[in-house]
Parts: C-alpha cells; sequence; structure tokens
C-alpha cells in the first residue's frame, strides 16, 4: 500500500469513528430531553426544534476527543458534552431574537422564535440552560468535588465574564476605529467561552497536570478565535443555504474581516490554526490524528496540508 493510500485509511477510519461518537451525540441530547408532548408541549417542541436540528456538534465532539486523548473515556465525558451543546443551542435561540441579531433561519430552519414566538424562544433557552446545569448534577462515577467543579466554570462560561458578556459587547458593536486586540477579546467572549468550556470540562474530568490545561486553554482559545474568524468570512462571502442560517448580519459591525479585508483576514485565520496546534501538541493527548482530521472539515476551505 502507498503512504497516500495509508494516510487515506487513516483518515477514513477517524472519520468513521467521528461519526459514531457524533451519533452517540445525537441519541445522548435526545435522551437527556423531556419528550415534546410532556406539559407544557409547546414550551418542549421548542426545546427540541433548537437543540436537535441538525449541526456540526462540534464543541461536545471536541469535548468527548479531548478527554478520550486524555484517558477519560466513559459516558460522564459524552454528557458534559452535550451540556455545551444545549448551552450553545441557549445562545442560539437567543441571539436570532429581533431585539439581537433579528435572525430568521438557523440551520436550514427557521429560527426559534419564527417556528414558535418570541416569548417561547426565551423561555426555551432558559429551560435549556438550566436543564445544562441538571445534567452535570446528575454524573454517574464523578465526584461532588468535580461536579462542583463543572457548575462552577459553567456558570463562569455563561454569565457576566463570557457568553452574556459577549453578546452585549457584540450588541453595541460599530466598526470605529477598532483594533485587532479589540476584536479579539469579543471573538473569545462570544464563541471562545463554549470552546474554553468544552475543552476545560474535559480536562477536569481527567485531572490533569496544571501545565498540560495550560496548554488546552492555548489551543482553546486560538481555535475559538479562528472558529468566529471562519463565521465572519461565512457570513460574508456564503449564500443563506450554503451557510444554513441568515447572512449579512456583521455588516457595519467591528469584525477582523472589516477592519483587516480578506486576504489578511485568512492569514490571521491560518495563523489561529497554527498556534492551536502548536498547543494542542503539547498537551501529550494520545489521538492527535483524530483532531488533525476534525479541524480540516471545519476549515476545509484553508489549505490545510500548508498548515499541517
Amino acid at each position: 500500500m502507498s503512504i497516500n493510500n495509508e494516510k487515506m485509511s487513516s483518515k477514513d477510519t477517524i472519520l468513521a469513528n467521528v461519526l459514531l461518537v457524533k451519533n452517540k451525540i445525537e441519541k445522548t441530547l435526545e435522551s437527556t430531553l423531556p419528550c415534546e408532548n410532556t406539559w407544557p408541549v409547546r414550551l418542549h417542541k421548542a426545546q427540541r426544534h433548537a437543540l436537535l436540528s441538525p449541526g456540526k456538534r462540534f464543541r461536545p465532539l471536541l469535548c468527548y476527543f479531548v478527554a478520550n486523548g486524555l484517558g477519560r473515556k466513559d459516558n460522564s465525558v459524552l454528557l458534559v458534552g452535550c451540556v455545551a451543546e444545549m448551552v450553545h443551542a441557549a445562545s442560539l435561540i437567543l441571539d436570532d431574537l429581533p431585539c439581537m441579531d433579528d435572525a430568521e433561519i438557523r440551520r436550514n430552519q427557521p429560527s426559534t422564535h419564527v417556528a414558535f414566538d418570541e416569548s417561547t424562544a426565551i423561555l426555551s433557552a432558559t429551560a435549556l440552560l438550566n436543564h445544562a446545569f441538571s445534567v452535570i448534577s446528575k454524573l454517574d462515577n464523578v465526584s461532588d468535588t468535580v461536579k462542583v467543579k463543572l457548575v462552577d466554570l459553567l456558570s463562569y462560561t455563561v454569565g457576566s465574564d463570557g457568553l452574556i458578556a459577549g453578546q452585549m459587547a457584540d450588541l453595541s458593536n460599530i466598526k470605529l476605529n477598532t483594533s485587532l486586540e479589540e476584536v479579539e477579546r469579543l471573538n473569545t467572549l462570544k464563541t471562545g467561552a463554549l470552546f474554553d468550556f468544552s475543552i476545560e470540562s474535559a480536562a477536569i474530568l481527567s485531572n490533569i497536570s496544571r501545565n498540560r490545561k495550560q496548554y488546552l486553554s492555548e489551543f482553546s482559545h486560538y481555535l475559538g478565535l479562528a472558529f468566529q474568524l471562519m463565521d465572519d468570512v461565512k457570513d460574508k462571502v456564503m449564500t443563506q443555504e450554503d451557510a444554513s442560517k441568515s447572512v449579512d448580519r456583521d455588516i457595519g459591525k467591528a469584525t477582523i474581516l472589516a477592519i483587516k479585508g480578506s486576504e489578511q483576514s485568512l492569514s490571521i485565520l491560518e495563523n489561529y490554526l497554527i498556534r492551536a496546534k502548536k498547543a494542542l501538541s503539547k498537551a501529550q493527548l494520545t489521538n492527535l490524528n483524530t483532531f488533525d482530521v476534525l479541524l480540516y472539515n471545519q476549515f476545509s476551505f484553508l489549505n490545510m496540508d500548508a498548515i499541517n
């Protein structure tokens, strides 16, 4: 077998494993939610509409494979990854509201406030956030000490130092002599917070050294920045159908794309990914090849061979 064929075979095996884990995530998400015919029916239908719509599940995949690479492979990892997805879904519900981004399409279907109504959308987002904490409290094979750490981390992630701060800053985000550093800070809050939770929670569950946690924190930081910049590029160049959501929501906002232009932004994006992969390699995970494939799939429009 040639070297190229061996690489292809290895990649196919990893992709099959990623798909298997993604299917487990889908089943876990579905099983943790109340049935849609449970009272109050409209509320639970809205939750399921937002959470179970087809998505990449990148955050729970990150949590699972980081923990897996650190030696933790039990069901608690799947559940904590699903917690990240619940919070992500809740944040998207709120982000799409008319008082926020006023987006009508999310994941190629009507946004929750369009499919139901604004009041139901807000309540379903609140219910998903509460349910995320409940899932952590009921984890099996996890000590109370670790549960408290996870709850504390999730509180910080969602709160006024994390996602809420990012959303608040985004609402007042205007393109007026904004520096790259200021935009990066906003992107770290907006997108990076949940990447941090997904990866740090895996580290907490795996009980690793402080040095390895620091490298994973660096990986998360640069990956979050890369992911947000990729999202901004998609918003600019993709159609609504290709992006699977409403586009042109960043007009007039201070984004890296707006202040640096397309060519320089792509160079910055590649640099983020190089720094993310360098940090990840120092964390000594046993499954780095899996992350090569995960990142390749997420950022396939870049020259990933050059980044590797």
